[in-house]
């Protein structure tokens, strides 16, 4: 695994953890590379896997009502259908030439938190943050939207 830790210490989901626990938890992934306009998930396709944006950036596709979101390195999706097994809830597709993404299989975060519980619970604590965030923001964007109408 080439990812470095000073990647690692600016991403959401590996805050709190020592630099041997990030490490071992991305030794658990694969980085994979996407190209300009390349899904990378589809929505409504079963999702296993929750991924980290390591250098370029990722478009989050609207709904009906939102607006477009962009996500950059550091930044990872795919967490709703790695805690609740549902199916991805959004298309998303490399927004930049180049995207270098590290993905996770839900089950290997899973082994990882069971094996090591301190860490484990900080992982936990770090995607209900970023969940948290995310419905939060939603929230606020569907308030405004309906109040211009």
């Amino acid at each position: 695994m080439s990812v470095k830790f000073e990647v690692l210490s600016h991403t959401d989901l590996f805050i709190g953890l020592s630099k041997e626990q990030a490490l071992n938890l991305a030794a658990c992934g694969k980085e994979e590379l996407y190209h300009q306009d390349e899904i990378i998930m589809q929505r409504g396709e079963r999702g296993e896997s929750l991924c980290i944006v390591l250098t370029g950036q990722i478009k989050v596709e609207p709904e009906a009502g939102y607006d477009l979101v962009i996500l950059g390195a550091g930044q990872g999706f795919g967490e709703m259908s790695l805690l609740d097994a549902g199916p991805r809830s959004a298309t998303i597709r490399c927004a930049t030439p180049e995207a270098e993404l590290l993905c996770i299989p839900g089950p290997a975060i899973l082994a990882f938190c069971e094996e090591h519980c301190c860490a484990g619970y900080q992982i936990m604590y770090n995607l209900a943050r970023d969940l948290t965030f995310k419905l939060r923001h939603r929230n606020l964007d569907s308030r405004s939207t309906n109040q211009e109408n």
